[in-house]
């Protein structure tokens, strides 16, 4: 990625705990501001995604796996947001984040109008739209 775009700013992060992810994801978005930030993951000798949409990091004495969801990654990289899977049955992220992104959507939508429009706004502001990420 450094050849392809010299000035970007990379962070690594091998074995990542959830914490670890969570963190460096929202610093991400954080310093990123309005910018697209790239998700890599590398998930080669762990297990396979599941079902639910979950990737696995390690727990924190790095001893088992835990599953990381997809909705939460979401959450903390927000969009615009780049997402590369690199592992075995990668369809399985791709089709729950779409799921995931419409859920967000809609929990969005519910949260602005159980707290009324913003003062002088006519319209809700648009949900960020998370399926307008590419993966």
């Amino acid at each position: 990625y450094e050849r392809w775009q010299p000035r970007a700013r990379y962070r690594q992060s091998l074995d990542p705990t959830v914490e670890e992810v969570r963190r460096l994801a929202t610093g991400l978005r954080r310093s990123a501001r309005e910018e697209r930030v790239l998700f890599h993951y590398n998930g080669h000798g762990v297990p396979r995604p599941t079902a639910n949409g979950e990737i696995w990091v390690f727990n924190r004495s790095y001893t088992q796996y835990i599953p990381l969801s997809i909705y939460d990654l979401q959450s903390w990289m927000g969009s615009p947001s780049i997402y590369v899977y690199d592992c075995n049955n990668a369809g399985i992220i791709v089709d729950s984040f779409k799921n995931f992104a419409e859920q967000h959507e809609r929990e969005y939508v519910e949260q602005v109008r159980a707290g009324g429009p913003q003062a002088g706004a006519a319209e809700l502001p648009p949900p960020p739209s998370l399926r307008n990420c590419i993966q």
